[in-house]
């Protein structure tokens, strides 16, 4: 899981290239945080069903209370 997380972080630091003084770990809330919007969730989402090689549930996803690469992952791999 450790891997996996770090590979996530990796990608987020990526899609920002540097544009937020957030630190962005495991726990991060990236959607209120506003470092992520719809499309690049579902872009990360993406890259986790790739490195996972798991399939991604969105009908039974409830992002109301934010985005966080450990919760992704925790749904998708669980």
């Amino acid at each position: 899981m450790a891997e996996l997380e770090k590979l996530l972080v990796e990608w987020v630091e990526r899609w920002i290239e540097g544009e937020s003084e957030t630190v962005i770990g495991p726990r991060t809330n990236l959607s209120h945080t506003g470092l992520l919007d719809s499309m690049a969730v579902v872009g990360l989402i993406s890259y986790l069903e790739e490195q996972a090689d798991a399939e991604f549930d969105f009908a039974t996803y409830d992002p109301t209370h934010g985005v966080s690469i450990q919760g992704l992952i925790k749904h998708c791999v669980g």
